[in-house]
């Protein structure tokens, strides 16, 4: 597949980006004015989104035939240890409210769309992470593990992850798609 796919799902995606960048708990963070206990609710939405649909890819199993290790780009841990770090026990964790509404991942090409989004969601992390630290007391090791993901890795994992995209043989109509999806439900999941 050529680089069009990469030029097409950013072009397509645009609106939905735009719209989730601008969620209220975002906003807050690039004005400064979000709060820890915002930034807790925040990091609870991500994991109500993102911990049930790692679930139901690991279940699947079609992401390892992708040729990309799930294990080292799961997210809920991180968001785990980020609100763990911001006063929550693991039994408070264990209650947070879980989307019901989840992109569909029953293909690899579904699959692909919604990694895009939340791959890709780990670039602006590293935004949000100087951005944060700006004005709360939070480190990339203590509260920000979830936005700086990757840290120093964030450039190489994304390479990988276009590479897989570039060349895989799915329907990048699918893909797309997908990506749309995933920017959607989980926008409204967070606005909820």
């Amino acid at each position: 597949m050529s680089t069009r796919i990469l030029e097409r799902i950013r072009e397509e995606t645009a609106a939905q980006h735009e719209r989730i960048e601008q969620n209220p708990y975002a906003k807050a963070a690039f004005d400064q004015t979000l709060t820890i206990d915002q930034y807790r609710s925040y990091l609870a939405k991500f994991y109500g989104f993102i911990k049930p649909a790692e679930e139901q890819l690991k279940a699947e199993g079609a992401v390892n035939h992708l040729g990309l290790d799930l294990e080292i780009r799961t997210k809920s841990n991180l968001l785990e240890e980020d609100l763990i770090h911001l006063g929550m026990n693991p039994d408070e964790i264990a209650q947070l409210p879980l989307c019901s509404q989840l992109p569909e991942l029953s293909s690899q090409a579904r699959i692909l769309g919604y990694l895009y989004v939340i791959e890709g969601s780990t670039l602006g992390g590293q935004v949000i992470t100087k951005q944060v630290m700006k004005f709360l007391p939070l480190s990339p090791e203590s509260g920000l593990r979830y936005f700086y993901a990757y840290g120093q890795e964030t450039k190489p994992r994304w390479t990988e992850f276009r590479e897989v995209l570039l060349n895989t043989g799915e329907d990048p109509d699918v893909i797309i798609h997908s990506a749309k999806e995933t920017f959607r439900l989980l926008d409204a999941w967070i606005r909820e």
